[in-house]
């Protein structure tokens, strides 16, 4: 019996000590740079993608008859339906949009985005591209009406229930794509993500996109995991653009076959 007294003591001693071994953090505090983590790199996991070791879990994204003429006239230069001749706004230089920015392109070379948190706003910035777009937490509503007009990266409120960020969003321009693959939305598109933060290095992100015209059901994305990347705040930004005029001449260099319509 002292012995089982004593080993529970000490299992209890090492359960501490690996507690406290671990950072604290507030999990309401989002902010810092994060690394994708998840080798995911499409919405979903949607058979023929970017996860080739887990097709089992795979599914059909919920396309309307709308939806799949739309996705079928997207030309993508990636993935299982990549085409010489392709028509992807990326090879463009054009906004990649709100969706397409937090599950496809934070990749290496450039794998960050970074998170700036108020008591009433958010920022997001994704070095890739330079882009950013902002999250309102002082309880205002999405915009109604003739106020809320398409914009690449849409508007954006978003609220806490318990320690889970949850961000609504509507108001996005249809030319961007969901990803790499060539998942379209329509205008009317209405986007919720929610974010935990797991532990002090890990953030996960869920995103459900609602698109009635698009897609017959609300579609929910694979877990998306990103890592603290603390080095990062102590380096300049990269200040990453795309200029148009060199983009057309560097396919034209490499006959990328990109096409603009």
């Amino acid at each position: 019996m002292l012995r089982v007294r004593a080993l529970v003591q000490l299992l209890a001693v090492v359960a501490t000590a690996g507690a406290a071994a671990q950072p604290s953090f507030d999990a309401r505090d989002l902010a810092g740079h994060w690394d994708r983590a998840s080798p995911l790199e499409s919405f979903a996991n949607t058979p023929g993608g970017t996860r080739a070791n887990d097709q089992a879990g795979a599914r059909e994204a919920p396309l309307t008859a709308a939806g799949r003429a739309a996705f079928d006239a997207n030309k993508p230069g990636y993935g299982p339906r990549r085409a010489m001749e392709r028509n992807d706004p990326m090879g463009r230089c054009e906004p990649l949009g709100l969706v397409r920015n937090l599950v496809a392109e934070i990749v290496a070379p450039h794998a960050t985005f970074e998170i700036v948190q108020t008591p009433t706003r958010i920022l997001q910035i994704f070095e890739y591209r330079h882009d950013w777009r902002e999250i309102w937490l002082d309880g205002r509503a999405l915009p109604a009406g003739d106020d809320l007009y398409p914009k690449w990266n849409g508007f954006s409120v978003g609220r806490f229930e318990g320690d889970e960020l949850v961000v609504d969003s509507a108001g996005f321009d249809a030319r961007s794509w969901l990803d790499k693959l060539g998942y379209p939305h329509s205008e009317n598109m209405r986007v919720e993500e929610r974010y935990r933060r797991v532990d002090a290095d890990t953030l996960e992100l869920v995103i459900t996109v609602t698109d009635p015209e698009l897609y017959s059901a609300p579609w929910r994305s694979d877990v998306k995991r990103f890592s603290a990347n603390r080095g990062k705040a102590r380096r300049f930004d990269e200040q990453i653009y795309c200029i148009p005029a060199e983009e057309m001449t560097y396919q034209d260099l490499v006959g990328t076959g990109n096409v603009i319509e």
